[in-house]
């Protein structure tokens, strides 16, 4: 597991690399883009496992999806999409030529989803809101770029096939996918970390290179708060924070086992998750992650009461490592070489806590709440579909500087379930809760207990952080949504869970 886990950190660090690389040059981008896409093809060739993999990887760090993209004009095409598109298309012909080969029946077996009434409903809905804002009159670019994310559904196509066909096989898929996710949650902890310090203490590189490299990739925001802080925040960071309570409930089990070694390693990923946490900033993964760590040990606490003394070592770890993160991040801006920049102490988390008004980000928020709400009630039901937009007055300082007035029509909306209500309606919206609902209970119904049920706390993070945030409808979410229906749906254990 080690040697994968190496292998696959090396990979990541490589990639970010080579994406820097990209930003510095132009034209090395366009040869790194299609290098990687034409390697994905091949590797998905000889096993579509591969291709998923580097999917899947890309998916947890890369935020928004650009950390290669060709660009040619006006047209620009992320590597996820690219991606997908060369996986979708490959399993495709592989279902194809069993479909000749073995018959139907055969690959239905292949390809059965886990709660697959559930994910027929959610298919007809997204079908509708394409339909239906078609026939509205919406824009076209706008139908697209919007449902262009509801698209990534489709990924569970090719990763049931996967499971389905490798099941027997010892499950290899779920060991090579742990690596790469603790891979990942490793090199974006890191990364923050590092970002940290390179802005707290205003290198040269960070100012000049590394910070329009993470905004033209779009792999986060970086923002010097008013405070003196320097928040670093990306949206993938969602996965370090879902990787906590993996991390403790992996620790009960280890605590069992009296192995100390990989208890230490449970208590550094706490320790790293949480320090994310704090320089993220983000006052939803705040609130996500306190729902998600509460069900987590609630459900917990109920379904396994006779490990209560090793559950309740996983409380006092994860809150012993929130103290010491505080101290981490503290030390990190503080280091005396070079001079620091940058301010950090304790009341600035309970100020940006308890601050609902007034800062850009906040104040546009809820300047969108009441257009938002008035465009709803015009088609509750049924919605507005795909590229909907709606009019607000926004304070976000890059808007303001191409318009004074700040008034700005966009499509894509921060309150997450508001959004899928107005493209989906009412009931899209509820098919869609219904599917979480369900993928809820089965996990709890399961026989192998505690890191299920941090997998639901996980999903517990997203629902909660998607009031605030876009997750449920943007791939990062998606992606969680799929693999633990995957993982929950399966009628026998998978061989990744103790």
């Amino acid at each position: 597991m080690f040697q994968k886990f190496r292998l696959y950190f090396l990979l990541i660090f490589l990639a970010e690399l080579l994406s820097f690389g990209g930003f510095l040059l132009p034209e090395f981008r366009q040869t790194a883009f299609f290098v990687t896409v034409l390697l994905v093809l091949l590797l998905s060739l000889q096993k579509l496992e591969y291709g998923l993999l580097i999917l899947l990887g890309e998916l947890f760090i890369g935020s928004k999806g650009y950390l290669f993209y060709f660009e040619q004009g006006e047209l620009v095409i992320s590597i996820r999409i690219a991606l997908f598109l060369v996986i979708m298309s490959v399993w495709l012909a592989k279902i194809t030529v069993l479909w000749n080969r073995e018959g139907y029946r055969f690959l239905l077996a292949k390809l059965a989803l886990p709660f697959g009434r559930y994910y027929g409903l959610l298919g007809v809905a997204i079908g509708w809101g394409i339909v239906n804002g078609y026939f509205r009159g919406n824009e076209f670019s706008n139908i697209f770029f919007d449902a262009n994310s509801w698209i990534y559904w489709l990924m569970i196509f090719p990763l049931a096939y996967v499971v389905n066909e490798r099941e027997e096989n010892g499950g290899e898929f779920w060991r090579e996918l742990l690596a790469v996710f603790s891979a990942a949650v490793i090199w974006l902890s890191a990364k923050t970390l590092g970002l940290l310090f390179a802005f707290s203490h205003s290198l040269i590189v960070a100012l000049y290179e590394l910070y329009p490299w993470i905004r033209v990739t779009g792999a986060g925001e970086i923002t010097v708060m008013e405070s003196g802080f320097v928040r670093i925040f990306f949206q993938s960071q969602i996965y370090v924070l879902i990787a906590m309570t993996t991390a403790a409930a992996a620790a009960v089990y280890f605590k069992l086992l009296r192995d100390k070694k990989k208890l230490l390693y449970c208590y550094i990923v706490i320790l790293l998750s949480a320090s994310v946490a704090i320089i993220s900033f983000s006052r939803s993964f705040w609130i996500g992650l306190a729902a998600g760590l509460l069900v987590y040990w609630f459900i917990s606490l109920l379904v396994d009461k006779k490990n209560w003394q090793a559950i309740f070592l996983s409380m006092g770890f994860t809150l012993s490592a929130a103290i010491l993160s505080i101290a981490l991040v503290f030390g990190i801006v503080k280091f005396p070489y070079p001079r620091p920049t940058a301010a950090f102490d304790l009341s600035l988390l309970s100020e940006r806590a308890g601050k609902i008004s007034g800062e850009a980000g906040v104040s546009s928020r809820w300047n969108l709440l009441p257009p938002l709400l008035r465009e709803i009630k015009q088609a509750p039901l049924l919605g507005k579909g795909f590229g909907a937009t709606v009019t607000y007055k926004t304070q976000d300082p890059r808007v303001l500087e191409q318009n004074p007035s700040g008034e700005y029509t966009t499509y894509a909306f921060e309150w997450g379930y508001l959004d899928i209500w107005l493209k989906l309606g009412l009931i899209g919206l509820l098919v869609y809760i219904a599917l979480l609902g369900k993928i809820f209970i089965e996990g709890i119904k399961t026989s192998y207990k505690l890191l299920c049920i941090s997998l639901l706390s996980g999903l517990v993070m997203i629902m909660v952080t998607s009031f605030f945030s876009p997750y449920l409808n943007h791939p990062l979410g998606i992606g969680y949504v799929i693999l633990t229906s995957l993982i929950l749906g399966q009628k026998k254990k998978p061989p990744f869970l103790p």
